[in-house]
């Protein structure tokens, strides 16, 4: 298996990385019950699909890598999409398809870190306290700050403006 990561988020464990084929009934036997593919439409392995159901678990496709971190912005489809993901899936363990570790992890502590109310910089500390490091990602910490200014909490819950709620 090509991993990058296996982080535990409070309860729940997600593996980072590229299982291999072969090693699909095993991580099922383990638990994991989904993979999240986020790698772009253009470098999707065409068979994953077929081979993560055939293992008994369900498969996803959101391409969040298919988006130049440098120039994307909080209103594409993808971000809504991942979010929602996060926020409703029940399925823990699972395993998140990518090649860009910082990326997944970031994406997978911010999500459930901003229902917590935690802020920008609590997420990158956080990140940072799992192990992995942010220096010379300022694309990834600039998305942070934008999904924050654009989904920022109001005082009141129930005028809350979340990705979920989109």
């Amino acid at each position: 298996m090509y991993l990058l990561k296996h982080i535990k988020l409070d309860k729940d464990a997600i593996l980072i990385g590229r299982p291999k084929a072969e090693d699909l009934a095993s991580l099922a036997g383990q638990g994991y019950r989904l993979v999240l593919d986020i790698m772009p439409e253009a470098l999707k392995d065409k068979g994953l699909a077929r081979r993560v159901r055939a293992a008994g678990m369900k498969y996803s496709h959101i391409p969040v890598e298919s988006c130049d971190l440098s120039s994307c912005r909080i209103d594409e489809p993808w971000v809504v999409k991942f979010s929602r993901f996060v926020n409703t899936s029940d399925q823990y363990p699972f395993i998140i398809n990518t090649d860009d570790e910082s990326l997944g992890l970031s994406l997978m502590v911010m999500a459930q870190l901003f229902l917590l109310g935690t802020p920008a910089r609590g997420v990158i500390q956080a990140i940072e306290k799992l192990g992995l490091s942010l220096k010379g990602r300022k694309d990834i910490k600039r998305f942070i700050t934008e999904y924050y200014s654009h989904y920022r909490r109001s005082a009141n819950p129930e005028k809350t403006n979340t990705p979920s709620g989109a």
